[in-house]
């Protein structure tokens, strides 16, 4: 049983150290009042130690994601954290449903999350790359051929001043609209992995009778 717990420790060492004292205290006196003493007979109870691991760190994270969103609670996260944190909490799910084993069905699903993710997460640095590529190159050489323009043809400088002005602010705003949009995409799909692993995760009666 010992060996089973040292197992888990090292396994959630994200976790601060209240907290990891915590789940190890309270699986220790599960495991005692359910007389299971050996490595084995905690396996055949609660998962191998990685299971249960990886199923400790999505719970307290999807704890914290819901605290962080709670307007009651004084405490907000600002939008970029908020973003860290539903990142972080989307990945501890998947591989939360990887460690356990599920039916085929639901390892599709899990599948298709995962490439949802990844998606995501490549199709926002490949659209942030490729408006700046395009519009701050166009804003910055028609800044520059304004200021030389303005020397010889004041009127074509001001053109492309007002030009290169307009492209750089649109670089601007396409940067707030593309954070927006990811903001609003890893949160729907922190909220699709939290009902994925909240209807589909087995839990054992430890980790039912378990709050957190």
């Amino acid at each position: 049983m010992n060996d089973y717990l040292q197992a888990v420790h090292r396994l959630i060492g994200q976790l601060t150290t209240a907290e990891q004292h915590d789940v190890v205290d309270y699986y220790r006196e599960y495991l005692l009042d359910a007389n299971l003493e050996t490595y084995q007979q905690a396996v055949d109870e609660l998962g191998t130690p990685r299971s249960l691991a990886r199923k400790i760190l999505a719970d307290y994270s999807i704890r914290l994601s819901e605290q962080g969103g709670d307007q009651t609670s004084g405490r907000t996260r600002s939008s970029v954290q908020a973003t860290k944190d539903n990142v972080k909490t989307v990945w501890l799910i998947i591989l939360a449903l990887l460690s356990t084993p599920i039916t085929i069905p639901i390892l599709l699903v899990v599948g298709a999350l995962f490439i949802a993710f990844a998606a995501v997460l490549f199709g926002l640095a490949v659209a942030a790359l490729a408006v700046f590529a395009s519009v701050v190159i166009v804003g910055v050489v028609a800044t520059i051929v304004g200021i030389v323009m303005l020397f010889q043809a004041p009127w074509t400088g001001v053109f492309y001043l007002g030009v290169g002005c307009l492209s750089l602010g649109a670089s601007l705003l396409g940067w707030l609209v593309i954070k927006w949009l990811g903001i609003k995409l890893i949160s729907g799909l922190s909220w699709a992995a939290k009902g994925i692993y909240d209807r589909f995760i087995p839990r054992s009666r430890a980790e039912r009778g378990r709050k957190l």
